[in-house]
């Protein structure tokens, strides 16, 4: 809900800009932590004492590019499926909406079911600050 907020007081495309700069933090951890992995694998290569060592240094590497990973892909998901719908069926302003109500929850229609297992269900009902039109985020 914390990404509601935000849009509701920064606008759209402000927390648009937020979130493809945190997901693409993510990308650079999940860089990280494949630098990590090998190195891990390099160390534990070497001699009898270095095998322990070389085996931890692998694992974290593996969690840290595994979980790096998913919330790349999550963050940028949810901001790549909510900005292809942020244009105004009308007047065809990008981004330029007031949110009248959200939700987390799936709408009465379905909605997307990736967007819900990615997303949390959210679904956003806005208007457009240009002409006036309404439509709905999911």
């Amino acid at each position: 809900m914390a990404s509601l907020d935000r849009i509701r007081t920064d606008g759209f495309r402000r927390w648009y800009e937020r979130q493809l700069i945190d997901c693409h933090a993510w990308l650079v951890s999940w860089f990280l932590g494949l630098i990590v992995l090998v190195s891990g694998i390099e160390v534990a290569g070497g001699g009898a004492g270095s095998r322990s060592s070389g085996a931890l240094l692998a694992l974290g590497g593996l969690a840290v590019t595994w979980y790096s990973w998913k919330r790349y892909h999550l963050l940028l998901e949810i901001a790549e499926r909510l900005g292809e719908q942020a244009v105004c069926p009308k007047c065809e302003a990008y981004g330029k909406f007031k949110v009248l109500s959200s939700g987390p929850a799936p709408l009465p229609d379905g909605g997307d079911p990736s967007l819900e297992n990615h997303g949390g269900g959210l679904w956003l009902h806005v208007e457009c600050r240009k002409c006036g039109g309404e439509w709905t985020l999911k």
